[in-house]
Parts: C-alpha cells; structure tokens; sequence
C-alpha cells in the first residue's frame, strides 16, 4: 500500500506533492528501526531526497531533521546540505549529527551565524583546525562554549590566543583556570607555554600554575561580582569583551603577530619571533633596535611573514622607538624582492612551538 502511494505522489509534478511525497518516505525510512540500513539504501535515499530538496516546504524538511538530523541514516552531502537552513532547522544537524562531514563543520566555523558557531562548539569531533578557527572568528560566548567543553583539542596557536584575550577578559581568564583543573592535557599545554617565559601569560594564571592552586582562582573569579571592572592579585580586568581581535579570523604566524602589534605588546611579539626562531629575547630586541635595517630584514625574513605582516611590524616598531615612518614604504619594498627570490624565508621551528604556521 504504501508503495502504490509513494507511486501515485511521484506522478504529480505540484510542490506540495512532492514535498508529500518526501515526508511520507521519511516516515517510512525513519520508522524502520528494526533494519538497518545498507550503504546504497543510505546513499539512494539521501540523493532522492537532495535531488528534490530545493522544491520541499519547511514542514518537509523539518519533517526530515526531526527524524533522521541526529542518525547516521543519512550520508554527509545531505547533513551537510542542512546545515545551510535557518538555525531553527539546522541546529539538530549542526550539533548532533554523526555524519556531517568536517568540511562543512569548518565552512561553519568561518562564515556561519554565533548560533551555528556555538552549535559546532559543542560537539565532540572537532579538530584543532576548528578549534582555531571558532576562537578566530566567534563572538566571546563561543570561546567560552569551547572552553568547557571537555572533548575540545586546543592546539599551541589556540592557546596564545586565549591568553591573549584572558589578559584583558576575566571570564576567559576563568574559563582557562577550569579547563586548566580538568583537562591534563590542556594543563600541560599551558606549562609548556610558560616554561618559555611568554609574556602573554596573566599573572594570577601563571601564578595558580606554579603553585597548583587552580582551584583558588577558579573560585575567586566566580565569587566576584558580576559588574564593572575588577582586581585580582594586583591585576586589574575587565568584564567586557576586549575590542581586539586575532587578525584576518585566523591563528597563523602572522595573525597572532599582527593582534600583538596592534595591542602594542613588543614584548609579547618578540618573545613570539624568539621562539619561531630558537633566539633568545635579547638577541631579537636588540636587533630590532638597532639601525641595521639589512638584519632586521633578514631576521624577519626567517619568521616567514608576508610583507602586509611585516609593515605592521614597522609601523609597530617606529611607535615603539619613537622613530619616524618615511622609509616604511621603501623597507617594505626591499623586503617584498626579498620574498621573491628562492628560499627567502625559511623559519626553522621551535621545539616549543613548532605548531605555530
């Protein structure tokens, strides 16, 4: 009977036919817990249903991620495809749907709604890739989304910069001390981090680390008020969303040295190019001081930075030494001839930090 039905709607070549037609062989597919199904049964009726699916109405389609969003009774091109509905119809696939494909998790993270964003934070499968990228481009609320989410790999770059945002952000500062707390590996992250001295490391956090009283600045951070700006071991936060963030929405080399530089952190940045390079702070701020523009050129040349990368870090530089910026547009010039020759910038990583691309 139902296959004399599903015949007769076929023939009827109206939308509300076809959508009909749809939602009765999803009734049908769904209701068949007992059996399941084959790869080609999986693959034939996925593309029957994406072969058609611009021409369903929304109950078709809500009928569709009712019963099948969070099975993986349906192949990745068509979570995949509902991912692109209106939030309301695409949270169930977004969060919970095991075959939706990391390609489309990724295309999410980079240009989807903070609601979708929020929705990928909360799965168990992503990749630091990912991860990166949602602490990159999301409003706050995402970060913090991640942060207390305990299958969430972080990875080197996605660790400075949530110490980035922690100096400034009381709530990402307390989000790390409970991640810290419950996640070893997160912890050790954090150590290797500190064990090369970064500047970017907030006081009380690094201060909690070395003594193992996390615990006492989780619970300090969640007794305080929830208002205005507050103290905590001398350092003063903020419990707004700071105004910076990473540049371009991405965790490279470039981007993070690009955000310290407009944060004004020299200090941040040079320990940054140090560790890129396996020099110490000394050796790359006094060459950055000096009037050598040839070995600030061939220095930076070994970071592997692009030339828009490195006339940031000029103009940082001249605000730094007080130093006027006429010859940028020359330095810049001469550093992008440079950048076309062969094997112009090659930076051997560092052993701490070697993740950092």
């Amino acid at each position: 009977m139902i296959r004399d039905q599903l015949e007769q709607l076929a023939r009827i070549r109206e939308p509300e036919a076809r959508s009909k037609l749809i939602r009765t062989l999803v009734g049908e597919y769904a209701r068949s817990e007992e059996h399941e199904p084959t790869p080609v049964e999986r693959e034939l009726f996925s593309r029957i249903v994406l072969s058609v699916f611009d021409q369903l109405d929304r109950d078709a389609r809500y009928e569709l991620v009712v019963r099948l969003a969070k099975t993986d009774r349906i192949i990745s091109d068509l979570a995949d495809r509902l991912t692109q509905e209106d939030y309301d119809l695409s949270e169930p696939v977004i969060e919970c749907s095991p075959v939706i494909s990391q390609t489309a998790l990724m295309n999410l993270s980079k240009a989807g709604s903070n609601d979708k964003r929020l929705s990928v934070a909360r799965r168990p499968d992503l990749s630091e890739e990912i991860s990166d990228t949602l602490i990159a481009r999301s409003s706050r609320n995402v970060v913090h989304v991640l942060l207390d989410n305990a299958e969430v790999p972080f990875s080197v770059k996605g660790m400075l910069a949530l110490l980035i945002f922690a100096n400034t952000e009381v709530e990402v500062l307390a989000g790390m001390a409970k991640r810290a707390i419950k996640d070893e590996e997160f912890l050790e992250t954090l150590k290797l981090v500190l064990e090369t001295d970064c500047p970017l490391v907030p006081a009380p956090l690094k201060r909690a680390v070395d003594e193992d009283d996390l615990e006492r600045l989780a619970t300090t951070i969640g007794d305080l008020e929830r208002e205005g700006d507050i103290e905590i071991d001398g350092v003063r936060y903020s419990r707004h969303e700071a105004s910076m963030q990473i540049a371009n929405g991405e965790l490279s080399f470039d981007a993070i040295l690009r955000t310290l530089f407009e944060d004004e952190r020299i200090d941040a940045a040079i320990w940054l190019i140090g560790r890129r390079l396996n020099l110490s702070d000394d050796v790359v701020a006094e060459t950055l001081k000096s009037d050598a523009d040839g070995a600030i050129l061939r220095l930076m040349l070994q970071t592997g930075i692009d030339d828009k990368t490195y006339r940031d870090f000029l103009k940082a530089r001249c605000r730094w030494l007080d130093r006027n910026t006429r010859t940028i547009p020359e330095l810049v010039m001469r550093y992008k001839a440079e950048l076309k020759k062969p094997h112009a910038a090659v930076a051997p990583p560092s052993a701490a930090l070697g993740a950092l691309g």
